[in-house]
């Protein structure tokens, strides 16, 4: 609902984009202003791929930021594929995890520090015996349920779309949970529970609460 569309306003010359999603991106003009010409653009699922292009914006002193869009799709593809299918026992699900455990700790502990990489996901949801139902990061694997992906960050933003009538839908991220899914946020970095579903705004608001 909208995760791509927010990085439209992000100014190019400071942002690097993994598109794993391997789809045009919905930005006018987006591929004269990333494009793997001028080192601000990687096309790919491959999740060796992904960290190199990671490990590239870090020695890239004009990168600030990164956008990986999605992670669900990083995942997908890795199951999916032929060496994995024909691959019998249970051991490759211990390497696919281990695969993205370090991509995400690779996230955490490996960039500069002025690096923000924003990780779109995909949400799951699921339906407990007394009918609430609940959200969170779609994950494959059980391995992955199990170390929450969520903990790894403070900042977790849902995208969603609200709807009143007799006005036009306005995309939004929302700040706070609502008791039932993953959101969150640090105190005080966001006044008000929606905003626009725009990584400028973002962006800003994060560098501002940690002084990066």
């Amino acid at each position: 609902m909208g995760k791509s569309t927010s990085g439209r306003n992000l100014d190019c010359e400071s942002t690097m984009i993994l598109n794993s999603d391997q789809k045009a991106l919905p930005f006018k003009k987006f591929k004269l202003n990333y494009n793997e010409e001028k080192g601000n653009y990687l096309q790919t699922s491959n999740t060796t791929e992904c960290v190199n292009g990671l490990k590239a914006s870090h020695k890239n002193p004009e990168i600030k930021r990164v956008l990986l869009d999605t992670w669900s799709r990083i995942m997908t593809d890795a199951v999916m594929s032929p060496d994995f299918r024909k691959e019998k026992g249970f051991n490759k699900w211990g390497e696919f995890s281990a695969a993205q455990y370090d991509l995400l700790n690779i996230i955490n502990d490996k960039l500069r520090e002025d690096i923000i990489v924003y990780v779109m996901c995909h949400p799951d949801s699921t339906t407990d015996e007394m009918g609430i139902v609940s959200h969170k990061i779609a994950v494959q694997g059980k391995q992955l349920e199990k170390f929450v992906p969520e903990s790894f960050s403070s900042i977790v933003l849902y995208a969603e779309v609200q709807k009143i009538p007799g006005e036009p839908n306005r995309h939004v991220f929302r700040t706070k949970s609502s008791g039932n899914d993953t959101c969150k946020t640090p105190l005080d970095m966001f006044e008000e529970d929606y905003i626009d579903n725009d990584l400028v705004i973002v962006d800003n608001a994060i560098r501002e609460y940690y002084g990066i």
